[in-house]
């Protein structure tokens, strides 16, 4: 019964929307670990923060719950995709504005897919890198010292702060809440945090350890 509501256009918009929200929150707290590198003690604080995630019992359970919330979250995206354009609705989107679509609606998909692909990229650099005997903060500011990655870093939190704006606002439509001024504030706020914040970090390490 629960996959035969899921299966359904609105079923799978609502979970998306719900998918969306609980990446948001793992968001936020990747965004408050990360912002130790700012401690300015050596990586003291960052890498016992590290060293615990690493150690804690229910790291595995957690990341393989996250997995699965990003995979699922993707495939609904593709299919709700796919949906709309066989019968055209304009499903899971923000308000018009003045009249069509904004930029940020219209490229969902692909900004999406971009962050997918950013995901696998982010991993195979940090989590699965070779620290060859060095720490997680040295692995991080020894990265984003080279220009070119520090570069494309920030230019793919810009595409992700677009796409979570747009998928702030539609998660809570989706849900049945009402697009008020406030929410749209809100949705602002909330995507120049995260975005802004993951992408200060490559800019701060860039311009003040390379002279």
């Amino acid at each position: 019964m629960l996959a035969r509501l899921f299966s359904g256009s609105v079923g799978k918009k609502f979970a998306m929307a719900l998918t969306g929200l609980a990446l948001y929150v793992f968001l936020a707290g990747h965004l408050a670990g990360n912002l130790l590198l700012f401690k300015g003690d050596g990586g003291a604080q960052f890498n016992a923060y590290s060293e615990y995630l690493l150690r804690h019992p229910l790291l595995v359970p957690v990341e393989l719950g996250l997995i699965a919330v990003f995979l699922a979250h993707v495939w609904l995206a593709i299919s709700v995709s796919l949906d709309n354009r066989r019968a055209r609705p304009q499903g899971y989107q923000v308000e018009r504005v003045s009249g069509g679509r904004n930029w940020a609606s219209a490229t969902m998909l692909y900004s999406g897919l971009f962050t997918f692909l950013f995901l696998v990229i982010h991993l195979r650099n940090f989590k699965y890198a070779d620290r060859a005997g060095g720490t997680l903060y040295e692995l991080v500011i020894r990265s984003f010292q080279t220009p070119l990655y520090a570069g494309g870093y920030v230019l793919a939190m810009i595409l992700l702060g677009f796409h979570l704006w747009h998928s702030f606002q539609s998660a809570f439509q989706t849900l049945g809440i009402d697009l008020s001024r406030r929410l749209r504030s809100l949705s602002i706020a909330v995507c120049l945090v995260l975005a802004g914040g993951f992408g200060v970090i490559p800019l701060w390490i860039y311009l003040s350890t390379v002279r």
